[in-house]
């Protein structure tokens, strides 16, 4: 599994940091990272009526050609990373085909 974390300059080496750590424990608890081909999590700030707000999006490649892309946008950094990996927590993942028989299989025995 690669892991990539982008942000622009005005985004702390402290803030990247920690999304590499939350992405990474997101995925682990999740599902097989063995599965997982690329992530990618990208924090940059934007403009909103509201003032300025940082928006994360995360993408996350799967083996078998299966992705997931979400995006956030909060007042903060750790406020645009944290919901984005609730998100990406509260997905549903499919478990592959051979982890189905898997299960089929112990629980006939």
């Amino acid at each position: 599994m690669r892991i990539e974390i982008l942000g622009e300059e005005t985004i702390s080496a402290q803030a990247r940091t920690y999304a590499e750590y939350r992405l990474f424990a997101a995925l682990s608890q999740v599902m097989d990272t063995n599965r997982v081909r690329h992530a990618r999590l990208t924090l940059q700030r934007t403009k909103h009526r509201a003032g300025e707000r940082v928006s994360c999006t995360v993408t996350v490649d799967i083996e078998d050609g299966e992705s997931l892309r979400i995006q956030t946008s909060e007042g903060h950094p750790y406020a645009a990373i944290n919901r984005a990996i609730e998100r990406l927590s509260e997905h549903n993942w499919r478990p592959r085909a051979t982890e189905d028989s898997r299960v089929a299989h112990a629980a006939a025995e």
